[in-house]
C-alpha cells in the first residue's frame, strides 16, 4: 500500500565547541522531528540549547538522540558497559535535553538511540532492556524509533513504549533487515540517484533493496538521515522533493500515531 503519510527525521545538533559538523539550520528547512545529540557521543550544552531552539523555530519536534561516552569515536564503536551503567547514561543525557526542550515550552517528543549502540542492543537483550527501560523512567509517553530485522520493535511494545518504525535513505540494508556495517563498501549511500530510487520504491511498494540486491518489505512511517553525511543537505533536498512529488505529506510522528 502506497505511503501518503510520513515522518522526516534527521540527526542534528553534533557540533561541539569550536567543531562545527552538518548544516543543521538549512536541514531543519526539510525535516519534520530532529534526533538531538546530548553530548555524550556529540554536542555540548550550548549546542543543544542552540538546536532545540532552531527546531522550534522551524516547527520541528524534538527527540533525544543518546550515545556511548566516545567524542573521538563519535559513538560509532561499541563498548563494554554494563546494562546499570547504559541505562543511567541514557536516562542522564535525555534528561539534559528534556531541560532545554521544556524551556522553550516544547515537549521532548521522542527517543532513537545513537551509532553502535544499536548493534550493541541487537545483539545483547539486556542492553536492549536497559535502552527501553531508561525511556520509561525519563518519560513513557516519549516514541522509541526502531528498526526492523531485530526484536527491539516488539519487546519495546510489551514493555508499554510506543514505536515507529524508520527507514534509513542513506543506508544500506542486508537480508536480514539490518543495517550494514559501515566498514563494508557501499553500506553507506552517497549518490543522489539511488536515495530518490530509494524513497520512490519505498513510498509505492513497501519494499527495500538490499545489498545483496534483494527487494524485501520493510515497515516504516519516518524517513530518516544524516545529519554528518557529506551530502546531507543534498539527500534532505532530494528526500524532500521526491516525497512531494509523490504526494506524500509530512508531519511531525506525533501528529498522526
Amino acid at each position: 500500500m502506497k505511503k501518503t503519510v510520513l515522518d522526516i527525521n534527521c540527526d542534528l545538533g553534533e557540533s561541539f565547541g569550536a567543531y562545527q559538523l552538518g548544516r543543521d539550520e538549512e536541514i531543519l528547512g526539510l525535516i519534520t522531528s530532529a534526533n538531538v545529540a546530548c553530548g555524550f557521543h556529540a554536542g555540548d550544552p550550548h549546542i543543544m540549547r542552540k538546536t532545540v531552539a532552531l527546531a522550534k523555530k522551524n516547527g520541528v519536534r524534538v527527540g533525544a538522540h543518546p550515545g556511548l561516552p566516545d567524542l573521538i569515536g563519535f559513538g560509532r564503536r561499541a563498548m563494554d558497559i554494563s546494562p546499570t551503567e547504559l541505562k543511567d547514561m541514557l536516562t542522564y543525557q535525555m534528561s539534559a535535553l528534556r531541560g532545554f526542550v521544556e524551556a522553550t515550552g516544547m515537549k521532548l517528543q521522542h527517543v532513537i538511540q545513537h551509532g553502535a549502540l544499536t548493534r550493541m542492543a541487537e545483539e545483547n537483550e539486556a542492553i536492549g532492556k536497559a535502552i527501553v527501560d531508561s525511556i520509561l523512567e525519563v518519560d513513557p509517553t516519549l516514541f522509541y524509533l526502531t528498526l526492523e530485522g531485530s526484536y527491539l520493535p516488539e519487546m519495546a511494545k510489551k514493555m508499554g513504549l510506543r514505536t515507529v518504525r524508520v527507514a534509513f535513505a542513506d543506508r544500506a540494508y542486508d537480508q536480514k533487515k539490518r543495517l550494514v556495517s559501515r566498514n563494508v563498501p557501499g553500506s553507506v549511500i552517497h549518490d543522489l540517484d539511488r536515495v530518490e530510487e530509494r524513497i520512490e520504491q519505498l513510498v509505492t511498494t513497501g519494499e527495500i533493496r538490499t545489498i545483496e540486491g534483494e527487494n524485501i518489505p520493510i515497515e516504516f512511517d519516518s524517513m530518516m538521515l544524516h545529519g554528518d553525511h557529506p551530502e546531507a543537505l543534498r539527500i534532505a533536498k532530494t528526500v524532500s522533493n521526491t516525497l512531494k512529488r509523490l504526494g506524500v505529506m509530512v508531519k511531525p510522528m506525533s501528529e498522526f500515531f
